[in-house]
């Protein structure tokens, strides 16, 4: 059985082709998306996805997410004695992936495809193979995370002479791509991207914002009380997806021990404020778009369609920028996780 793999900075997904179309396979707790989170608790017990990340609230020392961003590097991560390299780490998410989708499936899975951004060089997709080889899955091909947006529209299927643009903002990386779309074909004109731009540094910035109303300073907490930066992370991130639908809402801040009580200051945020706040992060953006565009010898109006992919992209402040960059509304009727 082949599978299909996105091996995603913040979270993972796996699917299998069926007589109905693609599948996305649930994991224990009956979700799709799998956190890329790894803690090892004091036991020395590996926890993996989404009790790794509850874990990571209490006691973030031990746990370590975002380790994609150090593929094809030297990178290491250790707690107590134990030392992983990024490809070990990703392993372990593709390994429990794969025990995943043989559960829900009934049999097992020998071979998988494995999405990367497009702006991967080879020391990167080289490493996205040998963590599929040491999760015990024969990597079948790699595919662009821009083309494979593209597929998921069924774009090669209509004949028909297009350029697309493909937005990719995820949660802890950015990839944009000038895709031709050439009667039934599929080609990558150009790519550009940055590593560490996505849905996390927009976390991190409302943290920060929030940390200045109360004094604080968010390196300071970061080095000084890290419990109570991780909690209110998450605090952060829970506002961030609600400011998505809400006109505000109210983020607390807990104690230096990481603890929210009756006594816990709030804050509360609107999503003007918040649009202000990460504005700065979408002009980060903005500089691959242009290179991008360069690189392929094309202006916006060139562009007939935009597709958006990643979760960070359901922030409506990212819509709008979009709609003001090209004059026209995005395709995302897939959801962009």
């Amino acid at each position: 059985m082949i599978v299909g793999i996105d091996l995603g900075t913040t979270h993972s997904l796996v699917a299998c082709l069926n007589e109905d179309g693609p599948k996305l396979i649930p994991n224990a707790l009956g979700e799709t998306l799998t956190p890329s989170v790894i803690g090892l608790d004091e036991q020395g017990e590996l926890l993996v996805g989404r009790i790794a990340q509850e874990y990571m609230v209490t006691t973030p020392h031990r746990c370590v997410a975002m380790f994609k961003r150090q593929m094809g590097t030297e990178w290491k991560w250790s707690v107590d004695q134990t030392v992983f390299t990024a490809v070990e780490l990703s392993a372990i998410i593709l390994k429990t992936l794969k025990a995943e989708a043989e559960i829900y499936l009934g049999e097992t899975v020998t071979d998988a495809v494995i999405t990367v951004p497009a702006y991967f060089n080879e020391h990167q997709r080289t490493d996205t193979i040998r963590a599929g080889e040491i999760a015990g899955l024969k990597v079948t091909r790699i595919v662009n995370e821009p083309t494979a947006a593209a597929l998921a529209y069924g774009l090669q299927e209509q004949d028909q002479e297009r350029i697309l643009l493909v937005y990719d903002l995820g949660g802890g990386t950015f990839d944009v791509s000038i895709v031709d779309q050439l009667d039934d074909a599929l080609e990558i004109r150009s790519s550009a991207g940055e590593t560490f731009l996505g849905g996390e540094d927009f976390t991190s910035t409302l943290a920060s914002r929030v940390l200045e109303s109360q004094g604080m300073i968010y390196e300071h907490v970061e080095m000084k009380e890290p419990k109570r930066l991780s909690r209110l992370r998450r605090e952060c991130e829970i506002a961030k997806r609600q400011l998505s639908s809400n006109c505000s809402f109210t983020v607390r801040i807990p104690n230096e021990e990481g603890e929210i009580t009756e006594k816990t200051p709030k804050v509360e945020i609107t999503q003007e404020q918040f649009a202000k706040w990460t504005s700065h992060l979408l002009g980060r953006a903005e500089l691959p778009l242009r290179k991008a565009l360069g690189d392929a010898g094309l202006k916006r109006g060139d562009i007939d369609e935009v597709i958006l992919v990643g979760g960070a992209t359901k922030m409506p402040t990212v819509v709008s920028r979009i709609v003001e960059i090209f004059g026209k509304e995005p395709l995302r009727r897939i959801n962009p996780d």
